[in-house]
């Protein structure tokens, strides 16, 4: 297989974006106006690694790697830093944050590692929280915060606590409910949703791995709630809840 140089995609983004010969698309663009375009290539990538489609995956890896180019091009336009600089700054950052592979550093243990991970993070003084990037969505943002105050203690003992916590929530809400509170049903609807992804954590299970994994299951199901409706020639739309619920136990089996 031949040997494909980096080089080569960098000239071609370098081409596109010639004031005089470049795309006339491509040479408008800025950093902000990128974004959206490279925000969904990391989706797509996690799709098909989702999917396990190895050869769409290589596509899309292809196409989240131009967009790194693309931002990196850019910034080299404005006399920022080049694509180079990047490939520099990563190499190093990851030899420093791994010193018991690259300079003989000893750890006890994984948790050892992980706590001198997140203190070489900090050794500035600055909270564990602040390189938390504020742009993540929601779920993901909620599973950092918890990893990194769990790494320096703030955690409950065991899964039973973490569990009851989530009934606390629960019970909480119910009394705003019943009060018909909006503004702190909100509230409490947050903290609950809160607590159930900290469980989540505490099981070491990624809340974004099984709640992608409970929307497949429920398109599936509702796909099949869909034909038997087609076959029986229902309109959802006119269907109560009970026949609704019983559809749903036979889309079920």
């Amino acid at each position: 297989m031949k040997k494909m140089e980096i080089s080569k995609l960098i000239n071609v983004m370098k081409k596109l974006r010639d004031p005089d010969e470049g795309c006339l698309w491509d040479k408008k663009q800025t950093m902000e106006s990128i974004i959206p375009h490279s925000i969904e290539e990391v989706y797509e990538v996690a799709e098909q690694v989702y999917n396990r489609n190895f050869e769409k995956l290589k596509d899309e890896l292809g196409d989240l790697l131009f967009q790194v180019i693309y931002l990196s091009q850019i910034a080299s336009e404005k006399n920022k830093f080049n694509f180079n600089d990047v490939v520099e700054n990563i190499t190093k950052k990851m030899m420093f944050r791994h010193p018991h592979v690259f300079k003989n550093k000893k750890f006890k243990n994984l948790k050892d590692f992980k706590q001198w991970w997140e203190n070489s993070k900090t050794k500035e003084g600055k909270s564990i929280l602040d390189n938390i990037p504020s742009t993540l969505p929601a779920l993901q943002e909620t599973y950092k915060i918890q990893k990194k105050v769990a790494s320096v203690g703030f955690e409950y003992k065991n899964n039973k606590q973490a569990f009851q916590k989530i009934h606390e929530e629960l019970n909480e809400l119910e009394i705003e409910i019943k009060k018909n509170n909006k503004k702190k049903i909100k509230e409490e609807l947050g903290d609950l949703i809160f607590a159930t992804l900290d469980y989540s954590r505490k099981l070491n299970l990624n809340p974004e791995l099984i709640l992608k994994k409970s929307n497949k299951k429920f398109i599936k199901r509702w796909n099949k709630l869909e034909k038997l409706a087609n076959k029986e020639k229902i309109d959802l739309k006119t269907l109560s809840l009970k026949k609704y619920n019983q559809m749903w136990e036979k889309a079920k089996k």
